[in-house]
């Protein structure tokens, strides 16, 4: 009985890592249309003509970067937790395993963490710079 009830436990936990790979992709995809904008931009700009008609990147990298720390986030939780069970275990290369996967798995997350701040640092130094370039002496 209680091998059923660490199968469906098991079940549960690879059912919700299925919907943040899912949110992976999408995060994934959100960068993708982020460059096509982003090449379409570069194309208007080669032909002389105004860029501003294609929306913003902005919004869509920072949803794809949020959504990326979100379930990076998650998957360090799954990672700590198999490292917990691996220590109970007693089995010194699951240990060894699953203390490998929580640092890689901290510093990936780290990095899209790293990469979203800059994002958003980025984006407000650039409106900073519009806001005082329209800005007119009293």
């Amino acid at each position: 009985m209680g091998e059923q009830v660490q199968l469906r436990q098991d079940l549960g936990k690879l059912n919700v890592s299925l919907v943040f790979l899912l949110l992976i992709i999408l995060a994934v995809l959100l960068s993708l249309w982020s460059a096509l904008i982003q090449r379409c931009q570069l194309q208007l700009a080669l032909k002389g003509e105004d860029s501003n008609q294609v929306p913003s990147v902005y919004p869509i990298r920072q949803a794809g970067s949020a959504i990326t720390v979100g379930s990076l986030g998650f998957f360090l939780c799954l990672a700590l937790g198999t490292r917990a069970e691996a220590q109970t275990q007693g089995d010194p290369a699951a240990a060894r395993s699953a203390q490998v996967n929580v640092t890689a798995s901290l510093l990936v997350l780290l990095a899209a963490i790293l990469r979203l701040v800059d994002l958003q640092t980025v984006e407000r130094e650039r409106q900073s710079a519009l806001l005082e370039e329209t800005t007119f002496p009293e």
